[in-house]
């Protein structure tokens, strides 16, 4: 089982388009086995499809290297962006980081 101390946070702001795909690819590192994420998407203001592709290849080698990984977001046009592109039932969102965390800490989650 994870503790809350297990989990790495990653907190990513502001504008996401192609010009911070680099950023973006860079923050989100998988740096070995066994500990949760939390992505932390909560001061984003905008995305586009570039980071989304971006977000998804990391979810993909979180996974592929045993890690449990929760998305924060709170903005209604993120939720809809991810739902268009038929994400949505992919990334386990949430709007509230205590039930990110709570997630993350479950067996088997």
């Amino acid at each position: 089982m994870l503790t809350q101390s297990s989990i790495n946070i990653i907190k990513v702001a502001g504008e996401l388009d192609i010009a911070r795909r680099e950023e973006v690819r860079l923050a989100l590192q998988v740096d070995g086995p066994g500990q949760g994420i939390l992505v932390d998407f909560v001061e984003v203001t905008y995305t586009d499809s570039t980071i989304i592709a971006e977000v998804l290849r990391f979810y993909k080698d979180a996974h592929a290297a045993g890690r449990r990984i929760a998305i924060l977001i709170e903005s209604p046009r993120f939720e809809r962006i991810l739902q268009y592109a038929g994400l949505s039932g992919v990334f386990p969102i949430f709007k509230d980081r205590a039930q990110a965390l709570s997630y993350l800490m479950q067996e088997g989650a």
